[in-house]
């Protein structure tokens, strides 16, 4: 059911923000050594699994006039066509290619996003989006409503911006810039992803993807866009990336956090610890030192924590990354873990109910590991695997962010941190963690 024909709303004002656009032989080299994910979606060279037959619809909306072609060349596809008013609606119509199938599992891509490559003589043209549906029971229903309808959720779209040129150039589109929710008129989002992660993909949709489209849409014009392949792409954050300081020992007014020690008070608990802030060599860090022992009334291991409170640097810039701690250890310890409390009335209640007792939700925790050794070493935590749904008795997460988008860290959560804290729990053992700094990274 193509549902385009029904202009349900007024044509929207919304805008999205640009989007990073990079020549192929550039594409990680603004991140150094980057590594990376490549999971191809969308080939036009015949290859297996990566070919599917595109078909183009105009626009059929209140006897909308935009028309347009899809033709496959050799191994790219051209979408050509006029994006016109609707007479009717005094508004733009569309156009669009679309192909419906049973697509990669690009899940591992979940903390990067689509790279189009593509080449376009009509980079004036500004309204090009790209879609795809997942999770949902009928792709072209969910492609056509954009939320705005009953059970027409699952139609991820994001706008894009087309170089001109005459060869083909990389558009990233980084995931949390796409949202399930958007205006069918216009198709500019009316709830983004950065403002409620209900509407962000997430690795199940990745998992699942069903239908694949490019849109020349919203805006009135001739366009042209050749298209070789759509790949999602995940890049390490590890190896740079704009970085946004949140923790550090060396007096920098932003930065400075006073940290505290807190030893495991459930029910008798033996768990002890402490926290020293030292200088060494030029580099002030923070030492948390500790012993994790079994709670004897449960018999099952307690925690140390070290936490700080206050308000801290804005963060939301790095949504599509994580966190980077600069750390060292001189034990193999396997229980470390990361929090931090944003839009809670209680950061130190939320933190200690982790989600599981009421108003206990956002603090957002996540496991990490650092191997024993004499250097700072860099340890990266995207963000997409921290969750404010976990159990207190060990630390683990319950509800994981891949497994429900409600529970993971938003642009707004990263805005305004309260509180952070850095833990050794759920694990019997001796410990000592350096902390030299923590930084948000994006990619």
């Amino acid at each position: 059911l193509k549902l385009q024909f029904l202009y349900l709303i007024a044509p929207s004002t919304h805008t999205l923000d640009p989007l990073i656009m990079r020549p192929t032989s550039l594409l990680f080299l603004a991140f150094g050594a980057a590594a990376a994910v490549n999971l191809p979606l969308v080939t036009f060279d015949g290859q297996e699994g990566t070919t599917f037959k595109f078909q183009q619809l105009n626009d059929p909306v209140m006897g909308g006039k935009s028309s347009g072609a899809w033709a496959l060349l050799e191994n790219f596809g051209r979408m050509t066509g006029d994006v016109v008013d609707v007479p009717s609606l005094k508004a733009p119509g569309f156009i669009k290619a679309s192909a419906d199938g049973s697509f990669n599992d690009v899940s591992a891509a979940l903390a990067g996003g689509l790279n189009l490559k593509l080449r376009s003589p009509t980079a004036a043209y500004a309204g090009f989006r790209v879609s795809f549906a997942a999770g949902t029971l009928a792709p072209a229903y969910a492609c056509a409503g954009g939320g705005s309808i009953p059970l027409s959720r699952g139609c991820f779209k994001a706008h894009f911006t087309a170089p001109q040129g005459q060869n083909f150039t990389d558009v990233y589109i980084p995931f949390n810039k796409f949202s399930d929710k958007w205006s069918p008129a216009t198709g500019a989002q009316t709830t983004t992803c950065a403002d409620d992660s209900d509407v962000c993909p997430t690795a199940k949709a990745l998992a699942g993807i069903k239908r694949v489209e490019i849109w020349a849409e919203g805006a009135d014009g001739h366009i042209s866009i050749d298209i070789e392949s759509i790949t999602a792409v995940a890049e390490s954050v590890t190896a740079g990336g704009a970085a946004v300081p949140l923790v550090t020992f060396d007096g920098a007014a932003a930065s400075a956090h006073t940290f505290t020690t807190l030893n495991d008070p459930v029910m008798g608990g033996k768990s002890s610890g402490s926290w020293k802030v030292n200088t060494e060599g030029g580099k002030t860090y923070g030492t948390m030192s500790a012993q994790v022992v079994d709670v004897p009334k449960l018999m099952a291991p307690g925690f140390v924590t070290v936490a700080a409170d206050g308000k801290w640097a804005d963060a939301s810039s790095a949504i599509a990354g994580g966190l980077r701690l600069t750390v060292r250890s001189k034990t193999d310890y396997k229980g470390w873990r990361v929090s931090f409390a944003a839009g809670t009335l209680s950061p130190l209640y939320s933190c200690a109910g982790g989600g599981s007792i009421p108003l206990s939700r956002g603090c957002f925790k996540a496991n990490f590991d650092v191997a024993a050794g004499d250097d700072f070493v860099e340890v990266t935590i995207p963000f997409n695997k921290f969750s404010d749904k976990w159990d207190p008795k060990t630390g683990e997460q319950t509800t994981t962010c891949a497994d429900e988008s409600d529970v993971c860290p938003t642009a707004k959560s990263l805005a305004g941190i309260l509180r952070m804290e850095i833990w050794a729990e759920g694990v019997d053992g001796d410990v000592a963690i350096d902390i030299l700094r923590i930084d948000a990274v994006s990619l």
